[in-house]
């Protein structure tokens, strides 16, 4: 009977920390309202117009790695940030109907604002044979309805570019 008791228990431990929504607060302290925070959001989709697939899951903020979630690949869909400059590391994976063709890892710094969500893009260039990473920028609330830009930083002079 404890046998079966305590396992039950594990089992409903284990249900109550798995994160299914891939969603990840990287600051210490209580959750913040959208307007006092910044929020990151990766995508799993498929390209408009094309079978294939494709994810950007977020790895690591400014080092510190995602806390890896049960049953979901490694990273997260989102992450919940404090405003201001931040290093994200980002796994992609492009996948055909023949299976996965193409993953790479890339590390995109982004000037994070409060109550902004920014969703992270892949964009290729077929003229210089390359793939990088960029976001699009959205106010998180509608009661505070704001310009949140594209969140790209000039890594040499630590400043926003606007776009």
């Amino acid at each position: 009977m404890w046998k079966n008791l305590s396992g039950t228990a594990i089992c409903i431990i284990i249900a109550g920390c798995a994160n299914s929504n891939g969603y990840v607060q990287m600051y210490k302290g209580a959750a913040l309202p959208p307007t006092q925070k910044s929020t990151i959001q990766g995508s799993n989709n498929y390209r408009r117009g094309t079978l294939a697939n494709e994810m950007i899951r977020i790895v690591a903020v400014d080092g510190v790695d995602v806390p890896r979630q049960w049953g979901v690949g490694e990273g997260a869909n989102s992450v919940a940030l404090l405003p201001g400059f931040h290093i994200v590391k980002i796994f992609y994976v492009h996948g055909s109907p023949e299976g996965i063709d193409y993953y790479t890892y890339d590390s995109v710094p982004i000037q994070a604002v409060a109550n902004c969500t920014y969703q992270i893009v892949a964009y290729t260039s077929s003229k210089n044979n390359a793939m990088g990473f960029s976001f699009i920028g959205y106010s998180s609330s509608q009661a505070n309805d704001q310009d949140c830009g594209q969140g790209v930083v000039d890594l040499e002079k630590n400043k926003p570019i606007s776009i």
